[in-house]
């Protein structure tokens, strides 16, 4: 979904709706902080998934999307297919990189010991068709000319909003317009042109940098939220992760895509909770191939307002730009200004370097130095560098993010769903709704592992518990040592627990459902042994026993 200019000139591969995203992994925040700030390390940030949030208020959303791109920023552009004529604004990197990891499921394996010594810790502890806007397109015939609705500047964006009848039309226009058409473009375009849909249109400004992109907010009228993603098809990976979130009156639905509940047994629980979540994307990945490639998985859904606390405070990092503009020394107040890892670190590096470019071969950890600062610069350099930085600050990246907040007002239900897609399951825009008769999702998934050492050799058991919807279930049993991957027997189950339709009322209707025994695992000899052992002893005193009173009552009887 997101533009990919460097490796492909292509609308496709710029035609987004707002499920593009960067994922910042805490990888990258670790080893940012480890030496200072944002000027570590010039690396971009990790991806892993697409990412787009959308708020349902009535017949208005609003869908804030994270636009992901690599390459020159004159290469630049982006293009989405919406209903009607939208409200645009700036959101900012900062509610995506927070909300995340506040929602992102989590993986918890209680080890229960018994007469096992403690051993080393290795690892963390820790279809349905679109109504189009009534104002969305024009009426009567079907012009052959692209019509401008509006054209507007928002943060570092030129924007554009089209509309034409004619898919050729606008193939032409946008190829005369810079942006390139692969030999599919003017056929993925077409669905989007017949339903009346117009056409959001950005690039960046002549003096604008890579770094300044951020996440475009648009509000408009629909039915429903929709994700345009056959645009995908041509430039997106195999496998391609997209989590969306939705917030509205009740738990979000699929109505289009299979709603998929995976087999949580073949999840890797002895990998802590980082590792949990990526065994966990895996299985997603394969459960959602078992299913046909068009399907959504659960992560979390709830009504939840801590959710927003979690989330950087506005007025505390207001605070913070205020103390960087009154600390007397400007050289230290900008290091202190690139240590702070809140901001997005892209646009802080873009900042620094636009009000500071460092000279030839010197190094960002510039930026970090207080005294190398002053070697490079003047005192006015420093002083008037650090005021466009903290003005930028504010308006392109603080004041967007503050407004962004307000889809958290009203207490909102909030649902966050996972897929992975492949360009040849892309035939299908997944449509959402809301339905209030269905419970909640939390977002810990438990699963408890015993091990008995008291046997020789040790005996262990998983079982699942709260949040896997198999609470109580033991589905692994074995003697030895207790694995640290998934054992291979239990690979050889489906990914897949269930799967569902979800409608707008209602429970759901079933399509497909799989039951699982318990798996054993180990050496059978083992086991028989071990359960053997555990009638051998009173058995054989049972039967000594038996034997001394037998002795005794005849002795008893002769005398």
């Amino acid at each position: 979904m997101y533009s990919r200019r460097a490796f492909r000139r292509s609308v496709v591969t710029n035609v987004v709706i707002g499920l593009v995203g960067l994922m910042w992994v805490h990888q990258a925040g670790q080893r940012a902080e480890a030496c200072g700030g944002f000027f570590c390390s010039a690396t971009p940030i990790n991806q892993t998934a697409e990412q787009i949030i959308f708020h349902k208020d009535g017949n208005n959303v609003t869908a804030i999307v994270m636009i992901q791109y690599q390459g020159p920023a004159e290469d630049f552009s982006w293009v989405v297919p919406v209903p009607g004529i939208p409200d645009l604004a700036l959101s900012s990197s900062m509610l995506f990189s927070s909300f995340e990891p506040a929602t992102r499921p989590q993986f918890n394996l209680d080890v229960e010991r018994i007469g096992c010594p403690i051993p080393p810790i290795f690892f963390d502890a820790g279809g349905v068709p679109l109504s189009p806007a009534a104002d969305g397109g024009s009426a009567g015939g079907a012009p052959q000319e692209v019509q401008v609705l509006q054209q507007l500047t928002v943060g570092p964006f030129d924007i554009q909003i089209v509309n034409s009848q004619n898919p050729d039309a606008l193939a032409q226009w946008l190829v005369d317009n810079n942006y390139d058409l692969s030999d599919r473009g003017r056929d993925l375009i077409a669905p989007y042109v017949e339903m009346g849909m117009n056409f959001v249109a950005l690039r960046l400004q002549k003096d604008s940098d890579v770094g300044d992109i951020q996440p475009l907010k648009m509000r408009y009228v629909t039915d429903r939220p929709m994700i345009p993603i056959k645009l995908t098809a041509v430039a997106a990976e195999p496998d391609m992760g997209i989590i969306v979130w939705l917030f509205g009156p009740a738990r979000a639905v699929p109505l289009n895509f299979l709603h998929v509940e995976v087999n949580y047994a073949r999840l890797n629980w002895f990998l802590g909770t980082f590792g949990g979540y990526s065994s966990y994307q895996q299985l997603v990945t394969e459960a959602m191939n078992e299913a046909g490639g068009q399907g959504f998985a659960t992560d979390y859904a709830a009504r939840d307002s801590s959710l927003r606390e979690q989330l950087p405070d506005a007025a505390t990092l207001r605070e913070f730009l205020d103390e960087r503009r009154a600390e007397s020394d400007a050289a230290r107040a900008l290091v202190n200004l690139g240590r702070n890892l809140t901001f997005p670190q892209a646009t802080m590096r873009s900042l620094f370097a636009a009000a500071l470019p460092l000279p030839e071969g010197e190094s960002l950890f510039a930026y970090g130095n207080a005294n190398r600062l002053r070697a490079l610069f003047s005192d006015a350099e420093l002083e008037a560098a650090r005021g466009s930085i903290l003005d930028a600050l504010k308006t392109s990246v603080l004041d967007p993010y503050e407004d962004s907040l307000t889809i958290f007002d009203g207490d909102p239900y909030i649902t966050r769903m996972y897929t992975t897609l492949s360009p040849e399951e892309m035939t299908l825009d997944p449509v959402f709704s809301f339905n209030a008769d269905l419970a909640g999702q939390q977002l810990a998934r438990n699963a408890k592992l015993r091990i008995n050492c008291l046997v020789e050799p040790p005996e262990w058991e998983l079982e699942l518990g709260e949040g896997t919807g198999r609470d109580g279930e033991i589905v692994l049993r074995g003697t030895g040592d207790q694995p640290f991957a998934v054992p291979e027997e239990v690979t050889r189950q489906s990914a897949v627990k269930a799967t569902q339709w979800l409608r707008e009322s209602g429970q759901p209707e079933a399509v497909t459902t799989n039951t699982f025994g318990t798996v054993v695992v180990g050496d059978p000899i083992n086991i028989l042994a071990t359960l053997c052992g555990l009638f051998t002893l009173p058995f054989f005193a049972a039967t000594m026993f038996g034997i001394g009173w037998m002795r005794h009552r005849l002795r008893s009887k002769h005398q």
